[in-house]
């Protein structure tokens, strides 16, 4: 923090989850030392989390020095919203992730005119509870090039835009949330219904917070036990099996043009196991 001090009930989950080492240390330099080691922070293989368009940047241009795991920038959240729904439902939560930052990308997407206005109305009352800075954040954010309401024509239309956006975030309002989830093919994750904002998923239901962001969710998909995880291939062909599998191998090599990985599987190999 400013401070120069760790947030203490970070150090407390951290002790909790079983971390020993935190090394105190944020932004682009602390990607940079993480990648390359330093007399005091040890050299590391992978970074998981979110961070600040600075670290976004170091990851991307380290990419190629540090695993830098799931693209996850500022945060984005779609408000999907029905004709089923209160509008003012719909202005609450386009609010949540609005608040994290002016860098961040909050748009409510509806065909209902009504829910629309409804939900325009409302968020100056919620402003009014919150305080200067989140006020200030959020504003921005809505007021901004990357923020807003959208009034699609039809429910059609409504889904392109969020499966072109792509965004972290996917709130789908209605009374019945099931009937557009075959149909919602990007996102990093999805939360259904009037009773799951986005604060429940980013504090308590359990999906992973670590989320891919700037369109990455068309290819990545948030951090899980798999990401500290790796596989190995493990293969074992029998005398039986690999006549036929050398076979086909031997016409892949030729045409390819790899004369060692041909000799390999040819008579040659044939020769030296009959000894």
């Amino acid at each position: 923090g400013p401070d120069g001090k760790i947030d203490a009930a970070t150090l407390v989950a951290a002790r909790m989850a079983g971390v020993d080492k935190v090394f105190k240390a944020g932004g682009a330099q602390a990607v940079a030392a993480v990648a390359y080691g330093t007399r005091t922070i040890p050299r590391y293989s992978k970074i998981i989390g979110p961070g600040s368009p600075w670290v976004a940047a170091a990851k991307r241009l380290l990419a190629h020095v540090i695993d830098t795991g799931t693209p996850a920038g500022p945060s984005e959240v779609i408000v999907f919203a029905d004709d089923s729904i209160d509008g003012r439902l719909a202005g609450l939560d386009l609010l949540i992730e609005a608040e994290h930052g002016p860098d961040s990308s909050a748009y409510l997407v509806t065909w209902s005119r009504e829910v629309a206005e409804a939900a325009r109305a409302a968020i100056p009352t919620y402003w009014r509870m919150m305080g200067e800075q989140r006020v200030d954040f959020s504003s921005r954010v809505l007021g901004g090039p990357i923020g807003g309401i959208v009034l699609a024509r039809d429910e059609t239309e409504t889904i392109a835009f969020v499966n072109d956006y792509a965004p972290e975030h996917l709130e789908v309002l209605s009374k019945e949330p099931f009937r557009y989830l075959g149909r919602l093919q990007h996102a990093g994750e999805i939360l259904l219904g009037e009773h799951t904002p986005t604060t429940l998923g980013n504090f308590v239901i359990g999906p992973n917070h670590v989320l891919p962001t700037s369109g990455w969710a068309r290819t990545a998909s948030a951090v899980s036990v798999f990401d500290f995880m790796k596989r190995t291939s493990i293969a074992y062909v029998t005398s039986a099996g690999y006549p036929e599998l050398a076979r086909h191998a031997r016409v892949l090599a030729t045409y390819e043009g790899f004369e060692a990985h041909a000799n390999a599987v040819s008579e040659t190999r044939d020769r030296i196991l009959k000894g």
